[in-house]
């Protein structure tokens, strides 16, 4: 023969030719491998997204004491849509646990239960507050109270409050503050000069009065009495100014004596 096989480069092409199919094979397998193994990680997570979300579990432990408000939002949850017809059942339910709940306030709160039976007991207690116990005006509104309490005045609890009451009134005055003391100052220092003004604008009427209408004059004997109440009026300290120490009681004789002689006087005019 012209030429083998070997050297024509029969088994030289041929083997080339398995080496490249087996090459594919590989190719293929590794392909398939890798699809697989993408199909298991989502079949995984499937499965992993069908457990129980948190929100479909029922409540445990001390979960149960729940308000019943906080319940019913956990319930209206979107995890926990429920059918209409269950809706309504619960509705109804926290309706009825929301009755029991007031009911219970009430009896744990009397004040409430009273005031649910008389509107008007707020008013009684205030009203109340304004009297001395024993007087006749806190039994009327003590009767009132007990009234929307279903109660019945207790002689003991009376006797005590009377008591009470008498000892705080015997109590002394409580000092007063820095505070009140330097306003009741203020009060006192401005009355003052408001009786001293009086004072001294009826002393300039008077003396008016005196050159323009004469001594004997009517407008000079009201003028002058007038200036009379007014320096009695700061020697008594009538607006809240300081009182005449010394010789105030025999002043103050002498000045009604003074507007007793105007008066007869104004009389014969």
């Amino acid at each position: 023969m012209n030429g083998s096989p070997a050297k024509m480069g029969t088994i030289q092409g041929t083997a080339g030719h398995s080496s490249a199919l087996k090459m594919k094979m590989e190719q293929n397998a590794a392909a398939k491998l890798k699809e697989e193994a993408a199909m298991k990680m989502k079949m995984e997570s499937a499965a992993k997204l069908k457990k129980k979300s948190p929100m479909e579990k029922e409540l445990i432990g001390n979960q149960d004491r729940l308000p019943e408000e906080l319940k019913a939002k956990i319930d209206a949850a979107p995890g926990k849509m429920k059918s209409p017809a269950k809706q309504l059942v619960d509705v109804e339910k926290q309706k009825e646990n929301m009755a029991k709940t007031k009911k219970a306030v009430e009896a744990k709160d009397p004040y409430a239960k009273a005031l649910k039976k008389d509107p008007k007991l707020a008013s009684y207690i205030k009203e109340r507050g304004k009297h001395k116990a024993g007087s006749a005006e806190y039994e009327a509104q003590q009767a009132k109270i007990n009234k929307a309490y279903g109660k019945t005045r207790s002689s003991k609890v009376k006797a005590a409050q009377i008591a009470s009451q008498k000892k705080k009134d015997a109590a002394p005055a409580p000092k007063p503050t820095k505070t009140e003391v330097a306003k009741a100052k203020n009060v006192r220092t401005k009355a003052e000069a408001d009786e001293n003004l009086d004072k001294k604008t009826t002393k300039i009427a008077k003396k008016s009065a005196k050159k323009e209408f004469g001594k004997d004059s009517k407008e000079y004997l009201e003028a002058k009495k007038a200036h009379l109440k007014a320096k009695e009026a700061d020697r008594q300290g009538s607006k809240g100014g300081k009182k005449q120490s010394l010789f105030r009681r025999l002043s103050s004789k002498i000045n009604k004596r003074k507007q007793a002689k105007i008066d007869k006087k104004l009389a014969e005019k």
